[in-house]
């Protein structure tokens, strides 16, 4: 049976572009978010508007009408994140993702597929046992992952939480039905989290050959728009910058406060010039002297795997596969620090592309 999906808290279509990388024939046939610059942009690029209702609104008649068999979802961070105070169901932000599990268990027919995102501490929450205990009891498969996209050949360090959760039909062979029933239904018990992108019972990956940055990297000149203000590092005593060089091979998180005064933890700098300079990150005088600047959104969207420039980018230049069904790119409308919270707040393509492609979707006939 083909695709037919629906995209929760959507985005700029990160786990669309994935869903598409894993299958190029799968439709999205309704999203929604509240942003209304993503939005834009999703709209832009595969001509769907995403609903701007309240998640929290919805009901099951409503999801039910779509006829959909798959489910995306990448619910907001915050109530998880180490950095924030950890609310988790106590978060106002948490109720989207808590009404659908809620929904699960009042639709006529639940989707086959589901395929969830977070960040890593979503594990140890409650809003993730509330998912899992459905899961089992709707006798779901389910697999979870801590996934970087180093391990997929992105240079790129945004080790993210990934769970799936496959249905079985009523078509299957009953012995393999009553195979899997006996695996779910303890899951919640016998969790593990696995490190690499793996099926289970797959060897593990074999170590990918991760590209330079400079692979990433638009010919941009060093002027007032992207190099790091002087008053950025002079203010911040001690503080030891995340700068790479176009060699280097990794590059840290972007969050979406990048190209913001809030430069702690935010991303990486590109160094510039004066790469035979030896510098301690945190000497600000030297610093000054290497050309920093921050990474633009179009390299940022690289790093992310986004089909920013029209070709199969998210394939990591496998030139036999063919380009993605939508490219990417930002409506004229998105300012520039828009552009930034945009990508700081989506996901790495690649990384999704192949778990749908490789757990999910696996021995399926789509």
């Amino acid at each position: 049976m083909p695709i037919r999906a629906l995209e929760f808290f959507s985005g700029l279509g990160g786990l669309h572009y994935g869903l598409e990388f894993a299958d190029p024939t799968a439709q999205v046939v309704a999203a929604w978010d509240v942003n209304e610059h993503a939005n834009a942009c999703y709209k832009h690029n595969f001509g769907l508007t995403p609903s701007r209702q309240g998640i929290e609104y919805l009901d099951a008649k409503t999801i039910d009408k779509f006829n959909a068999n798959c489910w995306l979802l990448s619910p907001p961070c915050q109530p998880y994140t180490r950095n924030g105070k950890e609310l988790d169901v106590k978060d106002a932000r948490a109720e989207g993702l808590l009404h659908l599990v809620q929904i699960l268990n009042e639709v006529k027919a639940p989707p086959r597929y589901i395929f969830v995102e977070n960040v890593p501490n979503f594990e140890t929450s409650r809003s993730r046992e509330m998912l899992v205990e459905t899961l089992d009891r709707l006798q779901y498969e389910v697999h979870e992952f801590l996934v970087s996209p180093m391990q997929v050949g992105v240079a790129n360090d945004r080790k993210r939480y990934y769970l799936t959760a496959r249905r079985k039909c009523d078509e299957e062979e009953e012995e393999e039905k009553e195979a899997t029933d006996a695996a779910v239904k303890p899951y919640l018990s016998r969790a593990t989290f696995l490190t690499t992108p793996n099926h289970p019972d797959d060897p593990p990956l074999e170590p990918h050959e991760v590209p330079p940055i400079r692979n990433y990297l638009e010919a941009v000149e060093v002027d007032a728009v992207y190099s790091v203000p002087e008053h950025f590092i002079t203010k911040r005593h001690k503080f030891r910058f995340d700068i790479v060089k176009p060699d280097s091979t990794r590059t840290s998180c972007f969050t979406k406060a990048y190209g913001s005064h809030h430069v702690i933890g935010s991303g990486s700098f590109l160094q510039t010039k004066a790469f035979e300079t030896d510098y301690q990150p945190d000497d600000q005088q030297a610093i000054l002297n290497v050309g920093m600047r921050f990474f633009t959104p179009t390299e940022v969207a690289r790093l992310h795997a986004f089909p920013i420039d029209g070709e199969a980018a998210i394939h990591g230049g496998d030139a036999t596969r063919p380009p993605p069904p939508h490219a990417f790119s930002f409506p004229s409308s998105v300012s520039l620090a828009q552009k930034w919270r945009l990508l700081g707040n989506s996901l790495n393509v690649r990384v999704v592309g192949t778990l749908i492609r490789d757990i999910l979707l696996r021995n399926i006939q789509t």
